[in-house]
């Protein structure tokens, strides 16, 4: 394992252990669930993205 490797490691888990000690303390908060409508607005966002990627490529003719 190359040295930038293992400084990715050691730093990813300092991040990770110091994220997890804020969310063990008492007065987190933790995000309130996705609603209906927050997962039919990301399902329109999706579809409408992909039409535009979609309609791009076909008036280019970039395939």
């Amino acid at each position: 394992m190359s040295t930038e490797e293992m400084d990715f490691e050691a730093e990813l888990e300092a991040e990770v252990s110091k994220r997890l000690a804020i969310m063990q303390e008492p007065g987190y908060e933790f995000p309130t669930r996705m609603k209906k409508i927050d997962w039919i607005v990301a399902g329109v966002i999706m579809v409408v993205s992909i039409a535009i990627v979609e309609f791009a490529t076909l008036s280019t003719g970039v395939m």
